[in-house]
């Protein structure tokens, strides 16, 4: 039996070999079990504990304690419509303090998803106390405060300059403004309004890093930093801010603007690359924002300056090639560029491709995967995944599977018959059919399914072995009529005696599956006995056993109960003996009830 088969073959006998793993019962979890899963980077089965044992509303301190940590489950996870969701269905009665903190934590998941409108309208519902709950005399000044900023950050995520600044000068009016997190938010909205001076001015002795980037940004502009000293420092807050993702994207795009205004074009390369590979957080400030186009450009601008330089003329694609082949591997900006040029000045449809092949290479081989994303997936020069180069799509679809971005896979390699270089066209097409089964496009992996069948009246066995892994998938995903109908087919091509009494199991699995229980029993049966086999093996043995349960589901009472006696006479193990005994009794139990007194 091959791997999978005996992976297959294990989960299917697992109720017959381990009865009593089915029997244990579970001990209600604890908040500490639930962080621990959490931590060790299982959030969804800390929910489904969650979700298990949460304590009842009338216990309100456990139940406050356990909902705390369910909403950041929901954060952990980004599910943003579960925390808006289960805040909106808070039980009433709740003390103020829990109330809002939920109710903020709504607001920011509306943030979050880019929805301003709808973050605003529960904001004023809070600041007006006019939520589900009543008004209420215990809301503090600090949280009033805290709702009316992010009323302010609302405004900026729409760009709603007029409607930020109206808001701001109210808040300025009822409050002494002096916290760090007010005084970054009342520069952002001089920036974003052309007040670069009174920005400067605001953000004087604050000390946050998003502060200082900011403020670096209002001098780099107002042209009283040199860009070189801005560069220098905004490399220094990239390197310090590791840990940070969101900030550390800031200080690259901080240092890509600080090196197009010194002239260094291949900094600015550089610094535009590594702000693309961070992660950008949602609702983050707009004023520091790098997109794939302006990467694309930058590598335009510095291939040119190199052109220029070295008297290269556009469409002696030789030439080019030879320059960035001269440059040495720390050179890398360099040679990135003139391959970003090539894929579209070459002259030849070769020279494009191999420049696109090659500056994808390059940027995965410098742990840039999540550049070639954006370039390909996030510019203006693709506007969709029909434009983006295969060879390109290849290596994408490989980095979308392996991080489990299933749909964007399927997206890349639908429409990709032609396999990649190295890759034989079967295995491509096997390849599809699976990612599109995990992406719920069954239609197109049946096509790939049967059309790999058309033309092979026999089958290799190591081809086979492949093609059934790919209808176990079909399998697991419920898709019983269609599996059966490809296994059914398999059978009939495959010269394996090992290999066929496989199959009919799987065959009779679809049918039991399908409520064809008379069939599956019929399939269960012939599995355990294919070859002049007596089924006394393990695998005879789950065969029989199943068809056993078949039989009694199909009505067939007294042919299930002679399988289950004759499974019980070569049965030595306590447990398993249990478990016949307990389903004859059951067959006899459903044959009482069937037949009446």
């Amino acid at each position: 039996m091959h791997d999978f088969a005996v992976i297959r073959f294990l989960f299917a006998v697992s109720a017959f070999f381990l009865p009593g793993a089915w029997m244990v019962g579970h001990a209600a979890a604890d908040l500490e079990q639930v962080e621990a899963l959490v931590k060790g980077g299982a959030p969804n089965l800390a929910l489904r504990l969650v979700e298990r044992d949460q304590p009842p509303e009338t216990r309100q301190e456990q139940w406050m304690r356990w909902e705390r940590q369910r909403l950041e489950i929901y954060k952990a996870l980004r599910n943003r419509d579960a925390i808006v969701q289960r805040v909106a269905q808070l039980p009433p009665g709740l003390p103020p303090a829990f109330r809002y903190w939920a109710q903020t934590q709504a607001v920011k998941a509306h943030l979050d998803a880019g929805d301003a409108a709808g973050a605003r309208k529960l904001l004023r519902r809070l600041i007006w106390r006019e939520d589900a709950f009543g008004g209420d005399k215990q809301l503090s000044a600090a949280q009033l405060a805290r709702w009316r900023r992010l009323v302010i950050r609302s405004y900026l995520m729409e760009d709603n300059l007029a409607d930020a600044q109206t808001a701001l000068l109210r808040y300025k009016q009822d409050y002494r403004a002096k916290s760090d997190a007010w005084q970054v938010l009342h520069a952002e909205v001089l920036l974003r309004a052309g007040r670069t001076k009174a920005a400067f001015d605001v953000l004087a002795g604050v000390q946050s890093y998003e502060a200082q980037l900011m403020r670096r940004l209002a001098g780099l502009r107002l042209k009283w930093y040199q860009p070189r000293d801005v560069l220098k420092q905004a490399v220094k807050f990239g390197e310090a801010l590791r840990a940070q993702p969101a900030l550390r994207r800031q200080a690259w795009i901080l240092a890509a603007e600080a090196a197009a205004q010194a002239g260094d074009q291949a900094m600015r390369v550089g610094a535009l690359e590594k702000a693309l590979t961070e992660a950008d957080a949602p609702g983050r400030s707009r004023l520091f924002q790098a997109r794939a186009d302006d990467l694309w450009r930058a590598y335009d601008e510095l291939a040119e300056a190199v052109g220029n330089t070295a008297r290269l003329v556009v469409g002696n694609d030789s030439d080019w090639l030879a320059k960035a082949a001269s440059y040495q591997p720390a050179q890398g900006e360099h040679i990135r560029a003139l391959y970003a040029f090539l894929s579209r000045q070459g002259q030849s449809e070769e020279t494009r491709v191999y420049a696109h092949q090659r500056l994808t290479e390059l940027l995965f081989e410098a742990g840039r995967s999540r550049v070639v994303q954006a370039l390909y997936t996030e510019s203006e020069r693709y506007p969709s995944i029909d434009a983006i180069p295969a060879p390109v799509r290849y290596r994408l679809a490989d980095k979308a599977f392996a991080a489990f971005d299933i749909r964007l896979a399927a997206r890349l390699i639908k429409d990709l018959a032609a396999p990649p270089y190295g890759v034989d066209a079967d295995t491509w097409a096997l390849r599809r059919a699976r990612i599109l089964i995990y992406a719920d496009d069954y239609k197109p992996a049946l096509i790939l399914l049967s059309g790999l069948l058309d033309d092979k009246p026999e089958l290799e066995t190591a081809f086979a072995q492949r093609y059934l892994q790919v209808l176990f998938d079909l399998q697991t995903v419920g898709r019983h009529a269609e599996a059966l109908a490809l296994l059914e087919s398999v059978y009939e091509r495959v010269d394996n005696a090992r290999m066929q009494r496989e199959i009919l199991y799987w065959q009779a699995d679809s049918k039991l599956a399908l409520g064809r229980y008379q069939e599956a029993a019929e399939f269960y049966l012939r599995s355990a006995t294919f070859d002049g086999s007596k089924g006394e093996d393990p695998w005879g043995h789950s065969a029989r056993f199943h068809a056993a349960e078949a039989l009694g589901k199909a009505g067939l009472i007294a042919d299930a109960r002679r399988v289950y006696l004759k499974l019980l006479k070569s049965t030595t193990d306590p447990g398993r003996r249990t478990l016949i005994e307990r389903n004859i009794q059951q067959l006899w139990l459903s044959e009482r009830n069937t037949t009446g007194p």
